[in-house]
């Protein structure tokens, strides 16, 4: 969509120079403003601009994603590497060595 950009804004500056035009055009012929406003052109002039500034609304908050996610990325780049803490179930040699005896014990006694 960002490729689309320069092309809407091109369309919607078009359409709105051909909006201006009509409305004059139809201003010499002697038409009322209520009359104006309903035109078909008229109307499908201000469609088309309207489409376009959704268009452009759109695009502006894709490119603010993109920055938003740019500055994200780089604050994780930034930041400092923290290794997680290794898990260790080392028991303390006494309980360890007790342990054994236990299960030795009853191996013996067979």
């Amino acid at each position: 969509m960002l490729k689309k950009k320069p092309y809407i804004e091109e369309r919607k500056t078009v359409t709105e120079e051909q909006l201006l035009g009509r409305v004059e055009t139809l201003k010499s012929i002697g038409m009322t403003e209520s009359q104006i406003q309903r035109d078909a052109q008229v109307r499908h002039f201000k469609g088309k601009i309207r489409q376009a500034k959704h268009q452009l609304a759109g695009i502006l908050e894709l490119e603010s994603q993109i920055a938003r996610k740019k500055e994200i990325k780089a604050e994780k780049l930034a930041a400092p590497k923290v290794a997680p803490p290794k898990k260790r179930h080392a028991q303390d040699p006494v309980k360890k060595k007790a342990k054994r005896e236990k299960q030795i014990a009853p191996a013996a006694e067979d």
